[in-house]
């Protein structure tokens, strides 16, 4: 498929784009994704916020151009003006492309949109709903008769708290059955349902805050927050103890990556050493015990130490260099694109 990809690319670019669309919409029916997968898929796509509004079975999507949930419309005939498509299912339910002017490739954008949806709304009807897409449904904004059924389903009382945890997409589910893995603005990420956060195995994760199952989607929030900082170094990032560097995931990307120490950190990246070497640093009170942590010795630590220090342009040694590096670096972390470590 890649190779045919790149031999329309060469003949007709239109050609390739609707190739690689009807792939992308494809992998998703085939990986059993949700409709809110498919609906980020059509803003990531087309550079537009897309959208779907559904009022038979109370489901009201929308997501912006970056791929992240925005304030749904609730009204399906607001949407008309601008690309747009009816699920074939009488319903009424619409998807839509919020594009000034209709490109050429919008119909087979929201023909597949629209097809996708309607085929995973009867996949997880309430009479087949598996225990993948109950996942999926807690930790969306679906409406509160779908989020009962899909406790139901999961056996999860309507009182209980629990957390959500964000892993590696390829990762073994090492948490319990209730368990997916859900397209997201950073990637494919696994997502687990837990009552209680225990890590039999060697695992990198994020875990949410313990929330009633109304607010999973704040804990599902928070999983991917933590997610993105999680590291080799330090395996398991927890929300709640995260506390004021928190406030750093609101800081819009573009912002935070044009500022000259998020710059710095991004160079010091290019080094294979660079980042577990200024964590370690900013983790520990001095360089022998920065040394312990990445089981080096101490003068190649202190070597790595200097040569970081001329990039940021600051110390590194002290109290606020420190702070100011530890900063710096989490503001890389939150904006540096897949979920994985970095």
């Amino acid at each position: 498929m890649k190779e045919l990809i790149q031999r329309l690319s060469a003949l007709d670019e239109d050609a390739s784009a609707a190739v690689k669309i009807i792939l992308h919409f494809d992998t998703l029916l085939g990986r059993g994704a949700g409709p809110e997968s498919f609906v980020r898929g059509a803003a990531v796509l087309s550079g537009y916020p897309a959208g779907l509004a559904h009022p038979q079975h109370h489901l009201w999507l929308r997501v912006d151009a970056n791929g992240r949930s925005a304030e749904p419309v609730e009204e399906p005939d607001a949407v008309r003006k601008w690309p747009h498509r009816e699920l074939d299912d009488g319903s009424g339910a619409v998807v839509w492309i919020e594009r000034p002017e209709e490109s050429v490739l919008d119909g087979v954008l929201l023909e597949r949109l629209a097809a996708g949806v309607h085929l995973t709304l009867e996949r997880v009807s309430p009479l087949s709903v598996d225990d993948a897409a109950a996942v999926e449904i807690l930790l969306s904004k679906a409406s509160d008769d779908a989020r009962r059924k899909a406790a139901r389903r999961l056996r999860l009382p309507e009182d209980c708290r629990v957390h959500v945890v964000a892993s590696a997409a390829d990762a073994p589910p090492p948490f319990s059955r209730r368990s997916a893995v859900l397209s997201t603005p950073i990637g494919d990420v696994r997502a687990s349902i837990v009552e209680a956060v225990r890590f039999s195995t060697a695992c990198i994760a994020g875990v949410g805050s313990a929330v009633r199952l109304q607010d999973l989607p704040d804990s599902w929030s928070h999983a991917l927050v933590a997610l993105r900082l999680a590291t080799h170094i330090a395996p398991i990032v927890r929300w709640d103890e995260l506390g004021s560097l928190a406030l750093l995931a609101s800081v819009p990307v573009e912002v935070a990556a044009a500022h000259p120490d998020v710059v710095a950190v991004r160079e010091a990246a290019a080094e294979p050493w660079g980042l577990d070497t200024l964590e370690a640093v900013v983790r520990t009170e001095s360089s022998r015990a920065a040394s312990a942590v990445l089981g080096l010795h101490h003068s190649t630590v202190q070597s790595r130490q200097t040569r970081l220090e001329e990039l940021l342009g600051f110390k590194i040694g002290t109290a606020d260099g420190r702070t100011r590096a530890m900063v710096a670096l989490t503001l890389h972390r939150l904006g540096a694109g897949p979920a994985r470590p970095v």
